[in-house]
Parts: structure tokens; sequence; C-alpha cells
């Protein structure tokens, strides 16, 4: 099984002894398989279903909708926490020279 990139960045990232953060992550990839799958059910059936009960028809919203929008607020949830564990590493940006000419009016 191949890992995703978000999955790869996570672990390199992350501290493989944090058995608490590996954990979040897992279930971070876990419900993002979850929303991929809803994602697909929502392409495939429609935003909006017609619903059959007896004699009566009618349209309502997917109901995946309001499931994908739960997880979302979940994945976000997880997302800051796995950012605020695992160690960043940010690229420096080297300093511009400071501007010595002095142009225009003086």
């Amino acid at each position: 099984m191949t890992l995703s990139n978000v999955e790869k960045y996570f672990r390199e990232k992350s501290d493989p002894e944090n058995y608490i953060l590996q954990e979040k992550i897992s279930r971070y990839l876990n419900l993002r398989k979850i929303y991929n799958k809803l994602d697909n059910t929502i392409k495939a059936d429609g935003v909006v279903i017609v619903v059959e009960n007896g004699s009566q028809k009618y349209v309502k919203l997917n109901p995946a909708i309001a499931e994908k929008q739960k997880l979302n607020v979940q994945l976000l949830d997880l997302e800051r926490t796995i950012y605020s564990s695992i160690n960043i590493v940010s690229k420096s940006h080297p300093k511009s020279p400071p501007n010595e000419s002095k142009g225009g009016l003086v």
C-alpha cells in the first residue's frame, strides 16, 4: 500500500515515539478516507436525491452532505492538533540587502 502525500508528510514530521500523536494521525487519515468516500457518493447520487415512501415521492438534500460537513469540522480540529505537535521546518528566506541608493528628491 502506498502512502499518500499527507501521510508521508505527517509521518516524516512527527515523533514516532509519541503514540498519542501517531493515533491522531491515523484517525485523521481514516476520516479523510471516509470524507473522500462521501464525496464520491455525492458525485454519484447527486446533491439532491429522490426519496420514495410508499406512494409518496419527494426530493431532498443528499444526507451525505451533512455528514461531510461534520467530518470536515473533525478533520480541521485534528489537523490543528497535529500541526501544533509536529516539528514544522520553516525555510528561512534570505534578507534583501538594504537599499542604500538615494533616489528621487533628497
